[in-house]
């Protein structure tokens, strides 16, 4: 179960923010059905490389949750998807 407060929320953006992203969308099912979720699903842009790694592993830790990072560009089908059902939080 992932109920995100909104101290996490802005932890999150925060933290996302330092590391240079530029879009920040939160998707899967911490959004839609959080009593289910066992992660938390983030998209974002701005961020590549061993950066995109060391900011998943900064907010694993920070958050004590489980967590996965999927980069927007380039776009894909399933990035749409992403687009068009997440919460935008940057």
């Amino acid at each position: 179960m992932i109920n995100l407060s909104q101290k996490q929320l802005q932890q999150i953006i925060s933290l996302a923010k330092n590391y240079g992203v530029t879009r920040l969308i939160l998707f899967g099912r911490a959004l839609t059905a959080p009593a289910q979720a066992r992660d938390l699903d983030l998209a974002l842009d701005g961020v590549v490389g061993w950066k995109l790694y060391q900011l998943g592993a900064q907010l694993e830790e920070d958050l004590g949750l489980p967590l996965d990072l999927i980069p927007l560009t380039p776009q894909t089908p399933f990035t749409r998807l992403i687009e068009q059902r997440g919460q935008v939080l940057l």
